[in-house]
């Protein structure tokens, strides 16, 4: 019997070890969302798809190459650059919609696959934890901005510790953040409870991994203090993969930070409840930007002649 006990236990220690490598191996190696995951659900493949001019390129970051679609405003639109990152698991092409609406806010809007995702190539994902270092390589080749910067749940998190950077200067103009959590040791075990799947010890062990890796989380909150920009925070009140309360306390850490509360809102369909309130809430915080930003150089610097397409 004893042996039996001995046995079952070693049989449970190896099984949670297991499921923590699984949860490693699938956190750092998402699903891949490029041409073939679009055309299997009827969605557009590229903004071409839409009508829209763009050029697409790539860039290279210390262990990968990321691939970019630089799409053009529409005539009129604001000297601004739209940066738009997109969550885990995701790729440009779920950014296709937000890249159509900007098209009326921004010059130009640019949007790229995250490393480890879509169409990326090399090295793997970092779970938002460092991936603010390959948003400024990104900066640096777009030119001096201004930029917006846009982010969506993982997304949301590189943009802000990009932002809060000194090497980001006053080049950024704005951030725009939507279903945003404060770091991914919260939202990582709170996303497998939402699939009636077992968190603990498996992310426990799964996180000290990571840590083993150089992937340590890294909090939003504690970066906002911080941003030398505005701050608009988007946020579902009924999302139980990052609480309204972790969206509260970055909006409230942000020197110059709003929140607009999407009632009835999740992570997952915060893209299309009250879509009409959100847009409102966005133009409003432009207009808010736009005053000081315009009559700079800086402004002036980022001329129309970026917006052609392909």
């Amino acid at each position: 019997m004893p042996g039996l006990l001995t046995l079952l236990v070693v049989a449970g220690v190896l099984l949670v070890l297991l499921l923590a490598g699984v949860l490693v191996h699938g956190a750092t190696h998402p699903p891949r969302h490029g041409a073939g995951y679009a055309v299997a659900r009827g969605l557009p493949v590229d903004p071409g798809d839409l009508g829209l001019a763009f050029d697409s390129w790539q860039f290279d970051v210390p262990g990968a190459c990321l691939p970019v679609w630089e799409i053009a405003g529409e005539p009129g639109a604001p000297a601004l650059t739209a940066v738009l990152l997109h969550g885990w698991g995701q790729s440009r092409v779920d950014m296709l919609e937000t890249a159509r609406r900007w098209r009326t806010r921004a010059a130009r809007v640019v949007a790229y696959d995250l490393r480890g995702h879509g169409d990326a190539t090399g090295g793997s994902s970092r779970i938002g934890c460092g991936e603010e270092r390959d948003l400024l390589v990104l900066l640096e080749r777009l030119g001096p901005g201004p930029f917006v910067l846009v982010g969506f749940s993982m997304g949301a998190t590189i943009a802000i510790r990009a932002a809060a950077t000194a090497e980001a200067g006053d080049r950024i103009a704005g951030v725009v953040v939507r279903a945003i959590y404060d770091e991914i040791s919260g939202s990582l075990p709170r996303r497998l409870r939402s699939r009636d799947l077992p968190a603990r010890p498996m992310t426990d062990l799964a996180l000290a991994w990571l840590a083993f890796r150089g992937i340590r989380p890294r909090s939003a909150r504690t970066s906002a203090p911080a941003l030398r920009c505005p701050l608009l925070v988007i946020h579902g009140t009924d999302d139980t993969i990052a609480p309204l309360g972790e969206a509260e306390a970055l909006a409230a850490a942000a020197p110059n930070g709003t929140l607009h509360r999407v009632d009835g809102a999740t992570h997952s369909d915060l893209e299309r409840v009250g879509r009409a309130g959100q847009d409102e809430a966005i133009d409003a915080f432009l207009v808010r930007l736009r005053t000081p930003v315009e009559g700079s150089a800086q402004y002036e610097r980022n001329s129309t002649s970026h917006s052609g397409g392909a």
